[in-house]
């Protein structure tokens, strides 16, 4: 059949017509927002062993999206998903100020209150935002028992060519079980996060085109408190989530029409999300066409022929923070690289590990423990409080930092057989079968649980037992004695209160320090019985 070359270009421009109509008159670009995000910092302001990560750097990375954004006429925001402290002696010796004046030096927009914040005392935390120089949002914590917010601002408001964006600030709920500073709990109210968003959507969105939740809850949530995924599909009206807290990549999920990113931790990434804002001040929020998410990786290394080497762009360090750090790091590093002892093997603290099984490094705590309260009976830890492994070779004051950064103090209680029994069932219920995977994952230290169809049928200690037959608890023992830290004792990580028990004592001797102590008599550790006491704590008949 043959057509001719009219024929053809007017069936060419029917098509092209047919097309364009069936998708309707295409939107014009106003400009692109950067909106870039790092969270759960925890007083990573400088590189680690291998030369990653470090806030000089990644000013340098931040610098450079800035231009970029800047040369295609956009513009950017950068915001932190929270817990900035508690994580690195470096930081924890100063309160974190070294961070706080890396962050206002860098620019951040705003953050969340991470739960880690409340480590410290309040004045302390007030006294970082001063020196941040940028809002602290927190739009669910208030004063105990009043209406009035714990800081100054619930949301703030940005105006960009008369785009107007509206950023709010969560805290997750559980931060009075989450925070060493049990004070957290006294002085404040944590509310949900869902009925606070609710009411701070009802007043931003007559005001802005644009709202973001920068928030510190975690990506699900626990079995007390919602997660951002809970948030998204519970609360209409927010565009854009910003999190932290569960430490993990999201890579830009949608739900409920609304982004949610995280950016892992120690800003090991600058995340980017890039979202097109047309001349009709609207949004869409469809990746691809929409908005384009990417996380930046800072000085991230691999293994080439038995060296580390960096894998990617390289970002130089900024010149001014290293200054202001070094100044920072030599203090710190007269303080806490003195050798004071030596591991013959590693004890490996990874993460998904000491939060789904009973690991050597548990044993070496509860041993540290023991040392300071001998005629504890039994030993109980949150795996949360487990923050990295111990290297084999020399231990110094900085290592032991890393593995528990909190100034939690050494405590323990005499219960009734009974008492204990219930205690540990309490525990072991909620976290070896609900809440495996998480922070409040118990650790057991000196005696052996048995589980027959993920109950708990039996406690073996050193001399001692407590059975339960048919319901009915029975022992030799009228009463043990329950080692563990101050900060669980106080109801942390939904564990029960014990401290307002009669027999309650504090012993007020760090755990840091304890353990510091055993290092230094051992003088070489041998962690042989730290492995074989791990593999018998827990039986399934």
């Amino acid at each position: 059949m043959y057509i001719s070359a009219m024929k053809l270009i007017l069936l060419i421009n029917l098509f092209f017509l047919i097309t364009c109509s069936s998708f309707g008159p295409q939107k014009k670009e106003l400009f692109v927002l950067s909106i870039l995000h790092t969270n759960d910092h925890h007083g990573h302001y400088l590189p680690d062993e291998k030369g990653q990560y470090g806030m000089a750097a990644r000013k340098t990375l931040i610098d450079e999206l800035r231009r970029t954004s800047i040369a295609q006429k956009g513009f950017t925001l950068l915001l932190s998903g929270g817990d900035i402290n508690t994580g690195t002696m470096e930081s924890d010796m100063f309160d974190a100020e070294p961070d706080f004046k890396g962050m206002k030096y860098i620019g951040y927009d705003a953050m969340a209150v991470g739960n880690h914040e409340f480590d410290n005392e309040f004045s302390v935390l007030k006294n970082q935002e001063k020196i941040a120089g940028f809002p602290f949002l927190a739009a669910n914590i208030f004063y105990k028992g009043t209406n009035k917010l714990a800081f100054e601002r619930e949301y703030i408001i940005r105006e960009y060519k008369g785009f107007k964006i509206g950023i709010f600030g969560l805290t997750t709920k559980d931060t009075p079980f989450k925070a060493s500073n049990q004070k957290a709990k006294e002085l404040f109210d944590f509310k949900d996060i869902v009925e606070t968003s609710k009411a701070v959507v009802k007043k931003l969105r007559p005001q802005v085109d644009l709202i973001i939740a920068v928030t510190h809850v975690g990506h699900e949530g626990s079995l007390t408190s919602n997660g951002d995924i809970d948030l998204a599909k519970k609360v209409d009206g927010i565009d854009v989530i910003v999190g932290g807290h569960s430490q993990e990549i999201i890579n830009a999920e949608v739900h409920n029409n609304t982004v949610i990113v995280q950016a892992e931790d120690w800003g090991k990434y600058v995340g980017a999300l890039e979202l097109k804002v047309f001349e009709d001040k609207s949004i869409q929020l469809v990746k691809g066409s929409g908005f384009e998410y990417t996380l930046h990786p800072v000085n991230h290394t691999h293994k080439v022929r038995g060296e580390y080497v960096y894998k990617g762009k390289f970002f130089k360090d900024d010149i001014v923070l290293n200054r202001l750090f070094l100044t920072f790091k030599l203090k710190a590093d007269r303080l806490g690289l003195k050798k004071i002892g030596t591991l013959n093997k590693k004890l490996d603290g990874d993460r998904k590990l000491v939060r789904s099984t009973q690991m050597p490094i548990g044993q070496f705590f509860g041993r540290a423990i023991l040392l300071k309260e001998k005629d504890v009976d039994g030993i109980v830890l949150n795996s949360g409080s487990i923050r990295s492994s111990l290297e084999a070779g020399d231990i110094t004051w900085k290592d032991l930092h890393r593995l528990h950064p909190y100034g939690n103090t050494i405590c323990s209680v005499k219960l009734s057989f009974e008492e204990f029994f219930k205690y540990v069932e309490k525990i072991t219920s909620d976290n070896f079968f609900d809440l495996a995977g998480q922070g409040s994952y118990p650790q057991i230290v000196n005696m052996q649980l048995v589980f027959r169809e993920k109950k708990l049928v039996e406690i073996k200690g050193k001399n001692w037992w407590i059975k339960n037959e048919n319901g009915k608890l029975s022992s030799n023992r009228k009463s043990v004695k329950l080692g563990t830290m101050n900060f669980l004792a106080g109801g942390g990580d939904n564990y029960p209160v014990i401290k307002d028990k009669s027999s309650f004592v504090d012993t007020g001797f760090m755990i840091n320090a304890a353990m510091r102590e055993l290092v230094e008599r051992s003088k070489v550790l041998n962690v042989s019985t730290f492995y074989k006491s791990a593999n018998n704590r827990i039986l399934f008949q």
